[in-house]
């Protein structure tokens, strides 16, 4: 896909992208995994990354001859609402000057994540973020989640633009696969201390340093 000169909109993924949050996301996970005494792969728990669950997660446990439903899983998981209210977070290096960099050139800018509200507005508070977007789509907004497209087709209705003209910057394949899905041009973000399969993006993007609009 051809990137747009100047985009109409760049629309931004929170967990892993805006704040390397998935690490702890993984922490979680793995206290649930002892207790069912299996000790996945790096890339097996990697693989729920950016995902409902619902799916990945009893696929997961079928490869260990164990049958766990994702809300047998998570009965037994501590909230995620602590990663964001107790858990050190601070914003990927460089994101606050691109954002203020594209709301000086007048480009809106938007979060499109699958996290509740709840979580995402405590984290954009702390991280003192939340003005710098102008729409915000959370997972509690949508019946459909990534991979579908309805979240960033969302956020492209409210800030009236096209996906022909956006740009998306995700770092999950779930996440890759929606904005695409929707008709956005993608960058995939590697610069997270967990770095995901960004080979579907349209470009890579090591961090925000390197970010060119």
């Amino acid at each position: 896909m051809i990137k747009p000169d100047t985009p109409a909109c760049v629309l931004f993924d929170f967990d892993g992208v805006c704040a390397d949050t998935e690490r702890y996301g993984i922490e979680l996970d793995r206290e649930v995994y002892e207790l069912y005494g299996i000790n996945p792969t790096k890339e097996e728990m990697q693989s729920l990354v950016g995902t409902t669950g619902l799916e990945s997660i009893p696929a997961l446990f079928r490869r260990y001859g164990l049958t766990v439903t994702a809300q047998e899983f998570f009965a037994k998981r501590r909230d995620n609402t602590c990663i964001y209210r107790d858990f050190p977070l601070e914003a990927e290096a460089g994101l606050l000057d691109v954002l203020k960099d594209l709301r000086a050139r007048h480009i809106p800018t938007g979060l499109v994540s699958t996290t509740a509200a709840s979580s995402i507005l405590f984290a954009l508070d702390r991280l003192h973020l939340t003005s710098c977007f102008d729409v915000i789509v959370t997972g509690d907004m949508c019946e459909h989640h990534k991979p579908e497209p309805d979240p960033y087709l969302l956020a492209l209705r409210l800030l009236g633009k096209d996906a022909k003209d956006s740009i998306a910057v995700e770092d999950s394949p779930v996440g890759i696969h929606a904005a695409k899905a929707a008709g956005l041009y993608v960058m995939g973000y590697r610069g997270a201390s967990i770095v995901q399969d960004t080979s579907e993006a349209d470009e890579q993007l090591e961090g925000f340093p390197s970010f060119r609009v």
